[in-house]
């Protein structure tokens, strides 16, 4: 038990009423009924947004060979020194912002940012639900290890509320987390006069998504709304209960104010080849990064990703519960694209990971930060869970497709 965490009030009567709702999981997200898995990694048809051509290869194998044999990185390279050039500052001030966790992604573009390209980053933390152990280590390394870092922690009990009406309503209970990942670095960079922001990959080219974001900036405000918000504003928030003082530090800075800055967002991954292995290696090098000391984390066979939070483990299980992939799905997948095993290994892992369920300790956790019962999170998971993909018994459901 976490003793600092105060009880949480009951349920309202609309979380009780969307328990007992049942999600068209498939009408929602637009999925193909027919189950297939891509020729060349893992992922399969059920991922929203993913495409697969003719041949059965997936839109984020496409595009790896793209990075291989169309898109020059040298010249891409040559693009992010320009951009560094237009916006270094000679007078100490912070010339690029970079949102960060801690991570081994953003620490790595942070870290070649001021080491490689001369710039001077700030980089912007939002805090997590509940930091691991490991998590606040890393975040505390890329600190000592010379990068500026300003933490901004929403309200803990508005968090929390939103987190287990997210969790019922939506499926998701990282959507609180996303949009101070979204619109927190806008202030941040308004605040200290900042014109660049460098977000990390474009996950939509990377991973799988609508090939149409391919670009070097950013996402505009319409493609944040449906890509890294799931197409649920934060205005919605405001017909459940949550006040404009609740929501403050959620919300985008001022549409007239963000025109008139001429703030640039832009994606690393644009311009450097994007591997997610080499950056851990690159992180623990230079910054003294540390992976998952329990040797692997939950629902996968890796490390050294999303370690910072312990409420990760129910943000990937209700996406197996929707989709029918998860963590291990998501790991395998640009493992194999990066060249790091094969498609025959990759599977006996994902079979052997991809489904496992979060820990009795997890389990604990995630229920007090929610206030939500066995009962009610066990209802929670029935009202998202795909009936398409999931055989349901009296006492336990099972998963009627596996990669192969």
């Amino acid at each position: 038990m976490i003793d600092y965490l105060p009880e949480l009030p009951p349920l309202s009567d609309l979380e009780i009423e969307l328990l007992n709702e049942k999600v068209d999981v498939d009408s929602k997200y637009n999925l193909p009924c027919e189950v297939a898995y891509c020729k060349k990694c893992v992922i399969s048809n059920q991922r929203p947004r993913i495409t697969f051509d003719s041949e059965g290869v997936c839109s984020a194998c496409r595009y790896w060979e793209k990075k291989k044999t169309v898109i020059n990185w040298k010249e891409r390279e040559k693009e992010l020194a320009d951009l560094c050039d237009r916006y270094r500052r000679d007078d100490g001030g912070f010339d690029v912002l970079v949102p960060s966790s801690g991570g081994k992604d953003s620490v790595y573009v942070a870290w070649e940012l001021k080491t490689k390209y001369g710039m001077h980053p700030l980089t912007m933390t939002w805090a997590p639900h509940l930091y691991t152990e490991i998590g606040i280590r890393n975040f505390q390394a890329q600190v000592h290890a010379g990068l500026d870092n300003v933490c901004y922690t929403p309200n803990g009990l508005v968090h929390r509320r939103m987190t287990r009406l997210s969790t019922i309503e939506i499926g998701d209970p990282f959507q609180p987390f996303i949009y101070g990942q979204t619109y927190l670095p806008l202030k941040v960079a308004l605040g200290h006069g900042i014109g660049l922001i460098m977000d990390g990959e474009n996950g939509e080219s990377e991973y799988g998504g609508d090939v149409s974001t391919e670009s070097k900036t950013g996402f505009t405000p319409k493609d944040a709304e449906k890509f890294w918000l799931s197409s649920f504003p934060l205005d919605h928030w405001k017909d459940r209960g949550f006040s404009d003082r609740d929501l403050e530090i959620y919300s985008a800075p001022n549409f007239e104010t963000l025109q008139n800055s001429n703030i640039e967002r832009h994606f690393f991954s644009y311009y450097r080849d994007w591997r997610p292995q080499e950056h851990y290696y690159y992180c623990m090098e230079n910054t003294n990064f540390a992976p998952n000391p329990m040797g692997r984390s939950e629902g996968t066979f890796s490390k050294y990703a999303s370690l910072d939070d312990k409420i990760d483990p129910y943000h990937y299980y209700f996406a197996l519960l929707k989709f029918g992939i998860a963590r291990a799905t998501s790991d395998a997948a640009h493992e194999i694209r990066e060249g790091l095993m094969d498609r025959e290994e990759a599977v006996r892992l994902v079979n052997r990971y991809d489904a496992e369920a979060p820990s009795e300790e997890s389990l604990g956790v995630f229920l007090q930060y929610t206030g939500l019962t066995d009962d009610q999170l066990s209802d929670a998971m029935d009202r998202w869970r795909n009936a398409r993909l999931w055989s349901v018994g009296d006492k336990f459901s099972k998963l009627l497709y596996q990669v192969s």
